[in-house]
């Protein structure tokens, strides 16, 4: 399982990373960016001509200050890029229903995760992805 997170606080990543990582053994490759313009165009680039590199599960932050998670949702759809193998989670630590609900708004987003990632959030995931 090919998993890509997308946030600007290195520590996060560093966490998430370690956690995913711990649960999913050998069995999960995790890259990372911290800057959404970057994944962004990683993404883009996977979507047109780098299929094989597409990650099957994204973590993506919403609260960034280069372009948020809803901008970079917002500029795929605008761009029509899309990911059809790939499972879209917000990983925020925004308790706010607006952002939750906000989040439903994008068909791409499989669902809102508050943070932090835990065990049992990455064992449900890895198994949703094993079965399908």
């Amino acid at each position: 399982m090919k998993v890509l997170l997308i946030d600007d606080d290195k520590i996060n990543n560093f966490l998430n990373r370690s956690i995913i990582e711990k649960h999913c053994g050998t069995e999960c490759v995790v890259s990372e960016f911290i800057n959404p313009e970057e994944a962004y165009e990683f993404l883009k680039d996977c979507s047109l001509t780098n299929h094989e590199n597409c990650p099957d599960v994204i973590f993506l932050d919403i609260n960034m200050p280069e372009m948020s998670g809803f901008e970079l949702l917002e500029k795929m759809e605008e761009e029509k890029i899309q990911l059809p193998n790939s499972r879209i989670f917000i990983l925020s630590s925004s308790l706010d229903p607006n952002d939750i609900e906000r989040s439903k708004s994008f068909e791409s987003v499989t669902d809102f995760i508050s943070k932090p990632l835990d065990k049992s959030k990455i064992g449900a995931i890895k198994e949703d992805f094993d079965h399908s």
